[in-house]
């Protein structure tokens, strides 16, 4: 026996000492090189390198090909890039399995990417863990994640779940759980970091106060003491006096600030580097026979300030979430809009043939049936995913058809049978999903979901989608996960009651404006109402029109948000105009990358979005002049056109005309009342 261990223990020792099996390949500008103990993946813009350990892979180098800087520090590693406090860390012996290059694209949920799957046996933890790369070509970012297995005799037990704390001297200090990322990142030298992340529940942020994006910048350098940031989303690493460059870390998680979700742990920022903790799989969720997903990290380079990391960062959320305008463009009528509070009614048969038509003169791409179309709605076990229409789907489709109007759905999608979803994509041939009342507090939650969205998809393939509903305080879908599917649905604010959440426009402008930063607008479906049949008492709506109210949505994925039936002659007119002119546009509207610009909203400011496309020459400018600003003309910071000329075309009265942008890249602008706005194409002709 002893014999027997000891060799056991010297092949074991071999493993680990067998170098990588070499590979080289290419997609595109990207490339993945497995030689020795390295293994280097670039995508032509970002080059990341690992470097074999006892323990695991370790990150060594991230170098910015563009520029040749390198941003990990010799020296400062801490090991490999991921433990298990108790179990896998300094020490640990990592028997290397296999190296695997493939190209993929997550049967066509992403853009093509090519991976590096490597897979180590730690055989006194009795677990496997896969080191999974993705590598998209020419992305400014690359994408890790850890897989997990156990083996047999594998025990949860006294493994962290979560980020815990300690008490040192009479200081709480945070205790962090599992590590999925790590970057030695040099923290000792000019820097800030920039923490950010979304709320869930956005219905119950409609107020000034409350804003949908936290925010903070933290100065100081060097980093002596460990900063831990458990609410953030992602975290930007700006070096030098300027910040004008530096590394963004995102967690792909549905992890919100309000809603810290399913074990989605936090940043750790020290004189090691920066470590990203949280595996979102609970000890006793690591199962034998078969490998299961951790939380997903994005490793994105920027230059340009922050109007460059907010370029980065939204182009790499487009490689690893792409937009297919045939099947996500659109503008949809969603029933709930006009519910005071409730909106079932609006689900009714003989309303709906009412409203398709209507909905067809004004532009309107989809109506989607919200709550109350179904059989027996909240009836327990009697609620049946199925028409309860007298003559099921008939009327609807045959009225939809003759109108060139398509259909969407909303779905309590915890109390709806697969086989029902699918019966009605078969026969009324749903475009989009409108997915509510989920809960997502446990990794087989996560699993089942989007194993039978997938399934859904795949039955129609490029015909329909899903938008996700985050509201209320339940962990649901987060911001920066679940978007290969669809789209997100914003805040469902309404026209009357309850009052919370009457439309305001300043306020429906404001979290927009706060949305664009750090998300995609193509990504977001936002709820655009009737001004007119607004509550004087809590808003100022009324003295707003139609179409200031709903170009606040026209960088998103607008969502009319009311009845066609409600409009009166002027209302219809002044919303037909407008949305004949945004769609003549729409296309390259939806291809543009959107950022904020002007003053944040308050009632009484110059603000809005400029869509700019991939050449950064050519886009879209909204501007607002909201209801108590005073100044008829106002000079404005625009993104990528400082000391250009550039030839601007206003959209709603044809007029072209030339400007020069100065060296930050401010343009001046006139808007001659308050309340109203300017729709600008704009092009850089030097």
């Amino acid at each position: 026996m002893h014999i027997a261990l000891l060799l056991a223990a010297a092949f074991a020792a071999e493993l680990s000492a067998q170098p990588l099996p070499q590979a080289d390949r290419r997609l595109g500008n990207a490339r993945i090189v497995v030689a020795g103990d390295t293994i280097t993946a670039s995508t032509g813009k970002v080059e990341r390198r690992w470097v074999r350990q006892q323990e695991g892979l370790a990150t060594v180098s991230l170098r910015d090909l563009t520029t040749g800087r390198e941003w990990c520090k010799p020296g400062l590693g801490a090991g490999p890039d991921w433990d298990l406090p108790g179990r896998i860390g300094r020490g640990s012996r990592a028997e290397l399995v296999s190296v695997q290059v493939d190209k993929a694209n997550d049967d066509g949920f992403t853009n093509d990417y090519l991976e590096v799957v490597t897979r180590f046996r730690y055989d006194s933890a009795r677990l496997e863990i896969e080191h999974v790369v993705w590598v998209f070509p020419d992305a400014p970012g690359i994408r890790t994640q850890l897989r997990v297995k156990a083996l047999d005799g594998f025990d949860p037990t006294g493994l962290p779940e979560a980020e815990t704390t300690r008490n040192y001297y009479g200081n709480t200090m945070a205790v962090p759980s599992a590590r999925t990322e790590y970057l030695p990142l040099d923290y000792s030298v000019c820097n800030r970091r920039r923490y950010w992340g979304y709320y869930n529940d956005p219905g119950t942020r409609h107020d000034q106060s409350r804003d949908m994006l936290r925010e903070e910048v933290v100065e100081g350098f060097p980093v002596f003491q460990s900063e831990d940031i458990h609410w953030a989303s992602g975290i930007s690493t700006e070096y030098g006096d300027s910040a004008d460059e530096g590394v963004v870390v995102v967690k792909e998680s549905h992890k919100c600030v309000n809603q810290q979700g399913h074990y989605t742990g936090s940043f750790y920022v020290g004189p090691q580097g920066l470590r990203v903790t949280g595996w979102g799989l609970k000890p006793d969720e690591i199962e034998t026979g078969r490998f299961r997903d951790c939380w997903a990290s994005w490793t994105i380079l920027f230059r340009g300030g922050n109007d460059g990391m907010q370029l980065a960062l939204k182009s790499f959320d487009r490689k690893r979430y792409p937009v297919f305008p045939q099947r996500d463009m659109m503008m949809i009528c969603d029933t709930w809009g006009p519910a005071n509070p409730g909106g079932a009614q609006f689900a009714q048969e003989e309303y709906l043939l009412r409203e398709i038509p209507l909905l067809a003169d004004l532009g309107i791409d989809v109506l989607r049936i919200d709550d109350g179309w179904q059989i027996n709605p909240w009836g327990g076990d009697k609620e049946v995913f199925r028409p309860s229409y007298p003559d099921k789907w008939e009327n609807i489709t045959r009225a939809c058809r003759s109108n060139g109007v398509r259909l969407g759905l909303w779905v309590a999608i915890q109390r709806a049978r697969q086989e029902d979803l699918m019966a009605n994509l078969k026969e009324a041939g749903i475009v989009t999903w409108k997915v509510d009342f989920d809960h997502l507090n446990n990794r087989a939650a996560f699993e089942n979901r989007f194993r039978n969205i997938r399934e859904l998809m795949k039955a129609a393939w490029m015909k329909t989608q899903f938008s996700f509903c985050p509201e209320y305080a339940d962990p649901r879908y987060g911001w920066y996960y679940a978007k290969e599917y669809g789209s997100i649905y914003f805040q469902n604010i309404q026209e009357a009651l309850p009052e919370h959440l009457i439309m305001v426009p300043y306020h429906v402008l404001r979290q927009h404006w706060l949305m664009c930063k750090y998300f995609n607008s193509n990504k977001l479906q936002v709820m655009l109402q009737n001004p007119k049949r607004v509550d004087g008492r809590y808003s100022d709506a009324p003295q707003h029109g139609h179409a200031y109210c709903f170009a606040m949505g026209l960088p998103f994925i607008p969502v009319f948000f009311q009845s066609a039936q409600y409009l009166d002659d002027e209302g219809r007119s002044e919303l037909k105009q407008l949305i004949s002119t945004y769609r003549d546009n729409r296309r390259k509207m939806f291809e543009c990358y959107t950022f904020p610009i002007g003053d944040m909203p308050s009632n009484g400011s110059w603000s809005g979005f400029q869509m700019a496309d991939e050449s950064q020459r050519e886009g879209f400018i909204l501007l607002f002049r909201e209801m108590h600003n005073a100044e008829a003309q106002r000079s404005v910071r625009l993104k990528f056109l400082a000391g250009r000329r550039v030839r601007i075309s206003d959209l709603r009265n044809g007029q072209s005309s030339e400007q020069q942008a100065d060296a930050e890249g401010n343009m001046t602008f006139t808007i001659n009342d308050p309340a109203d706005f300017l729709f600008l194409r704009y092009k850089v002709v030097d």
